[in-house]
């Protein structure tokens, strides 16, 4: 009998919202890139979700259907696991309104081959022209982390503890994942990503961020400055300080998210970021259903 065929890598999506914004991120998968993968889509609906569409083209491709939008780290989650038990090496995920223009999950695979101990490896994303790289944290966010070092990398550089990786492009082979465990899922939105790189730089494991990039243009499901985004983007921000800061470091933290909204003259925002701290000093994590 012919031997079994090796487990494929498997690229994770989770979709939300318009479905030709999935689709998209789905051609390109299929046409620009050359490393034989499968696909996951953990598919947040509205109802029907990708059902009212063609997805035969893609073959192969597994949806794992939850209308009741458990959230993003979740979607990650649940569609990893999937691919892990299908005996994935490696998963890669990845925003579903990003774009390739050029082949990255060789690349990565390699990368991952030559320096295993690296926890997580991330890309640059370009928006508009503009190539943007780590998300730089504040202070607080490096506390009770070290600096450390990959010997030998070359095409990237290692993160130091007060920098995160994006989550719209996020590489990790099975035994980092064991090691660092899963995705954060109480954010329910943003921020997941740097509490997850947050996790790894206090364990003392390397995070990567490579010269490739991805297309990705923030903010396309949620609005980059709807109350939503700036609900959970206040909250999350002051829970992540909360678990290693103090209740007036928080409060303060929030009265300056705050007062920058006001003199910015953002007052569609001032009750969002409000509900956020409010939120965050109440310990209130998940979806909140008003937004």
């Amino acid at each position: 009998m012919p031997p079994e065929p090796a487990p494929l890598p498997t690229v994770v999506l989770v979709h939300f919202g318009d479905p030709n914004l999935t689709l998209g991120c789905l051609q390109t998968l299929a046409t620009v890139e050359r490393e034989p993968h499968r696909v996951v889509v953990a598919d947040h609906g509205p109802s029907p979700g990708l059902a009212a569409v063609d997805l035969a083209p893609f073959a192969g491709l597994l949806r794992l259907e939850d209308f009741s939008n458990p959230g993003f780290g979740a979607g990650c989650n649940r569609a990893a696991e999937a691919a892990f038990a299908a005996g994935a090496p490696a998963v890669w995920f990845l925003n579903n309104d990003a774009r390739l223009e050029e082949p990255l999950l060789g690349a990565l695979l390699g990368q991952a081959r030559r320096h295993p101990q690296v926890a997580l490896w991330g890309t640059h994303q370009v928006e508009g022209g503009r190539r943007l790289g780590a998300d730089r944290q504040p202070g607080w966010y490096s506390r009770g982390a070290r600096a450390v070092s990959v010997p030998g990398l070359q095409g990237g550089c290692v993160l130091p503890p007060g920098e995160s990786l994006s989550g719209a492009s996020l590489f990790v082979t099975r035994e980092a994942w064991e090691r660092l465990g899963p995705w954060p899922e109480s954010h329910f939105l943003y921020y997941e990503d740097a509490a997850w790189c947050l996790r790894a730089h206090r364990a003392g494991l390397p995070l990567v961020l490579l010269d490739q990039a991805v297309i990705h243009t923030r903010g396309t499901t949620t609005g980059r400055k709807s109350a939503g985004t700036t609900f959970y983007g206040t909250r999350n921000r002051l829970r992540l300080l909360a678990a290693q800061g103090s209740r007036p470091e928080v409060f303060l933290e929030g009265l300056y998210l705050l007062q920058r909204r006001f003199f910015r003259g953002q007052w569609s925002l001032l009750v969002p970021t409000w509900r956020g701290i409010r939120a965050a000093l109440q310990g209130v994590s998940g979806r909140d259903p008003r937004y």
